[in-house]
């Protein structure tokens, strides 16, 4: 597998001053990819892009890119002029990751992240929510990109939350650039077992967050991860993992608030790194040994 940080663990939002000097320094960390959540205003940064193609390229890191959508984009939204406008925001992030020569684009692609309705979702959310999941597949699939969905908490979602309701979304859409991304921290509220949820994603798993119950130092947590590097063993899952936190400073910005980290558990560096090294440990005894 391949091991991958995420960009927030360090910084609230994406600057040049910041991102580039953090890509050699993941390389020395022993990681191959950052990931980057992208939002509309980011999506426009089309000089720091450019830039960034290069350099990562130069420092031998692959750029892996997340979003979200929000009440003003949602494919989900009565209005079709916002579920219009959802679609060609995602449209626009496939793009931006085939320009990086990426096949997946991860996170809430299927509504609005950290906006709630006050009731579950309704017949018409979930068929506008196939139609447009299927015209943004379609199109990535012309750029050789593949979608995977993220499932979250309720408290960030009241759309999807499990393995099992965005496995049955794909399989009624039934298009083959849809995916399943699934998170630790999320599967630790939400699903019965961690490991069963990995195991009913079978091949569809195409993308995996690596975060801690408490958003902290891996290992020093309750999930079972040897359990899940089991998992991911019997369903031959050999794609990314990356190591998910958020800086206490992103709660300036909205995003911020909707993940709630209100407190450092511990610096940054030493959250990748013992991060990292805890879970080649993991793997390599799990993948040493048979069950």
């Amino acid at each position: 597998m391949k091991y991958g940080a995420f960009y927030h663990m360090w910084f609230p939002d994406v600057k040049e001053e910041c991102i580039f000097p953090l890509l050699p320094r993941l390389r020395e960390m022993g990681f191959e990819g950052l990931e980057i959540t992208l939002t509309p205003d980011l999506l426009a940064e089309e000089g720091l892009w450019e830039r960034l193609r290069r350099e990562s390229r130069e420092q031998g890191i692959q750029c892996l890119f997340s979003t979200g959508l929000s009440g003003e984009n949602s494919i989900i939204a009565s209005s079709r002029e916002i579920r219009q406008k959802g679609i060609a925001y995602l449209r626009a992030c496939v793009d931006l990751v085939a320009s990086f020569e990426g096949d997946m684009l991860a996170g809430i692609l299927y509504g609005p992240w950290g906006d709630f309705s006050e009731a579950p979702p309704t017949r018409a959310q979930w068929e506008w929510c196939k139609e447009g999941l299927w015209e943004v597949a379609e199109y990535a699939r012309t750029c050789r990109v593949f979608l995977a969905m993220e499932p979250a908490n309720r408290f960030e979602t009241f759309f999807l939350n499990t393995a099992r309701e965005a496995l049955q979304l794909i399989r009624e859409i039934g298009h083959p650039h849809l995916r399943l991304h699934l998170d630790t921290f999320q599967m630790n509220i939400e699903e019965e077992d961690p490991r069963e949820a990995i195991l009913d994603a079978g091949d569809l798993l195409f993308h995996f967050h690596c975060c801690a119950s408490h958003r902290g130092i891996l290992g020093d947590d309750h999930l079972d991860w040897v359990g899940i590097f089991r998992a991911l063993k019997r369903v031959g899952y050999n794609r990314w993992l990356v190591i998910e936190t958020f800086t206490p400073e992103m709660a300036r910005f909205p995003s911020g608030k909707k993940v709630a980290i209100w407190k450092k558990f511990a610096e940054p560096d030493d959250i990748a790194l013992w991060g990292i090294r805890f879970l080649k440990a993991v793997e390599a005894t799990v993948f040493r040994f048979p069950e």
